[in-house]
């Protein structure tokens, strides 16, 4: 791709030749025009530079994604490992004790062996909740479920083998590697239970986020944000999670982060400093406000932002019977669906978007997907512009969610926006959906730079063969001379709007101050992208 995203490791080597506090680019700016000097994948130059350099709307669950604790389930950091890796650990029950024996060395997303099945699955079985039980019953086996599971590494415990790999993980988390931002912080000590330290409200923000000793938003999404800010590329985030009360230690570290305050990342104590991200300079701000948190009320059928003034202001005080201003009353940003095209433009367009917010976050339905058994088609709900192919190629929305799971989307709801109808797992995998693997994401400080590559790139893959597919139907069908007898608005649907569409989208997202020129322009500009389908 022209604007291919980096690895973190590269970042230190192209320091010399970043200007220092180089503005961070997005929608606000001109997206970087880079010609290709080689392609990445066959065909990358038929692509647009506005499909090339597309709009990434980055979608992150917070639990077993980008954060170590579970506030919704109530489990902590040590618990919460402990479930990732139960749900990793492969093996078979011994026929004579019917105790679990893990049979794989390394903890995988999948089974090396259909006939293996996970700790986590064995001990689900064990202990089953289903809606034919008791409710006592119910109760009484979720608690046992839960406990075996957040435990499962402890000494004689059935994945005791996997220890080392635990160990592992937090040490990779834990601040003391970086000697220097341990001194100056007092960090001694890698708390992984929550309750241990409470907040101290007289300490400043910084001291606060540190008191574990480690990280609590894993260093992997910090190095995307930074990269693609680097790499100027055009992107918005929205994080998603089933517990409002986890939505505000994400709010503080990224504020921190975007105003170069973020103790592991501020340029002081032998840590990397990021670009602004907050507005200064140029950039854009990355920051998440109140007003952008939102709530998605399955049940109801309503995407509310309570604290947001519909029209994204508050409406003009009105004037009394004494002459005097009275306050407005204050209207809430709320969208209904379905249908659910509103709720989409909503967030595409009034949320995010040129001139608005570049960060939101949502509070998803839990007790509506919990009442559903957690069934995909009650989880996190996801609209794009699919229309049967690709509706719309410059703009990606990607949901990274650990709770993934192998051809079941399980927590995450990706729909059509025009037809409400849920798309197939594998139509959405890794063009609007990435199972996060998070035992590999704590590790790899690259992991989600990896992972929106591969993301980034299946979308193009897809849009070219889309492509390939319209010119071949086109010739198959002669279309000359199925042309010719088409009616007026089915001939201009058929031969013009294929090859139009991507400026006038161009068009209204840059609104420019001549915009038939503008368009005439793009056209000459990006003829491969409509050439063959308009050929003769």
């Amino acid at each position: 791709m022209a604007n291919r995203i980096k690895g973190s490791k590269d970042v230190a080597e192209e320091q010399a030749d970043v200007p220092k506090d180089a503005p961070a680019g997005g929608l606000d700016m001109p997206p970087v025009s880079i010609p290709l000097e080689s392609e990445a994948f066959p065909g990358e130059s038929r692509l647009t530079e506005d499909e090339r350099n597309r709009w990434l709307i980055l979608h992150f669950a917070l639990p077993r994604t980008i954060m170590t604790q579970d506030m919704e389930e109530g489990r902590t950091t040590e618990e919460e490992l402990n479930n990732v890796l139960a749900s990793m650990a492969w093996g078979t029950i011994d026929p004579s004790t019917s105790e679990f024996l893990v049979e794989t060395e390394e903890p995988t997303l999948d089974s090396p062996n259909e006939a293996w099945i996970s700790y986590a699955e064995y001990v689900d079985r064990t202990y089953p909740v289903i809606s034919s039980m008791e409710e006592a019953a119910r109760v009484e086996n979720a608690a046992l479920a839960a406990e075996k599971k957040n435990i499962c590494t402890n000494p004689g415990e059935p994945v005791n083998k996997f220890r080392n790999m635990f160990d592992q993980v937090v040490k990779q988390l834990f601040h003391a590697s970086n000697k220097a931002l341990a001194k100056a912080f007092d960090i001694k000590k890698c708390y992984l239970n929550e309750a241990e330290v409470l907040e101290d409200p007289a300490q400043d923000d910084q001291h606060n986020i540190l008191r574990y000793g480690r990280f609590q938003i894993i260093p992997a999404f910090f190095n995307l944000v930074i990269q693609l800010t680097r790499d100027r590329r055009r992107f918005s985030l929205v994080f998603r999670s089933f517990n409002e009360d986890q939505v505000p230690l994400v709010q503080r570290e990224l504020r921190l982060l975007c105003d170069g305050k973020h103790p592991a990342y501020s340029g002081q104590n032998k840590t990397q400093k990021p670009p602004p991200m907050n507005g200064d300079k140029l950039s854009r701000d990355l920051r998440l406000t109140d007003e952008n948190i939102g709530r998605m009320n399955r049940t109801s059928g309503l995407f509310e932002f309570p604290n947001r003034a519909a029209g994204s202001k508050l409406l003009e005080p009105l004037i009394g019977d004494d002459r005097l201003p009275m306050s407005a009353a204050f209207e809430p940003t709320v969208y209904e669906f379905p249908p659910f095209h509103k709720a989409h433009e909503g967030l595409k367009h009034h949320i995010l978007g040129t001139g608005a917010a570049n960060s939101c976050a949502i509070v998803d339905d839990f007790d509506f997907w919990k009442a559903k058994d957690r069934d995909a088609l009650a989880g996190k709900l996801l609209w794009v512009n699919h229309g049967g192919g690709l509706a719309v190629t410059t703009v990606q929305h990607i949901f990274f969610d650990g709770h993934i799971q192998k051809g079941n989307a399980y927590s995450v709801d990706v729909r059509d926006v025009v037809n409400g109808e849920p798309l197939s797992f594998a139509e959405a995998e890794d063009v609007y959906m990435h199972r996060v693997d998070f035992y590999q994401a704590c590790l790899d400080g690259d992991y989600f730079i990896k992972a929106l590559k591969t993301c980034d790139t299946k979308m193009s893959l897809k849009v070219l063969e889309s492509r390939r597919m319209i010119d071949d139907k086109a010739v198959a069908a002669k279309l000359p001379d199925v042309l010719k007898s088409l009616a007026p608005k089915e001939y201009l649907y058929r031969s013009v709007m294929p090859a139009l569409q991507p400026a006038l989208e161009a068009c209204q997202r840059d609104r420019p101050e001549d915009p038939l020129e503008f368009i005439a322009f793009y056209m000459l500009r990006h003829t491969q992208q409509y050439s063959k389908t308009l050929k003769a």
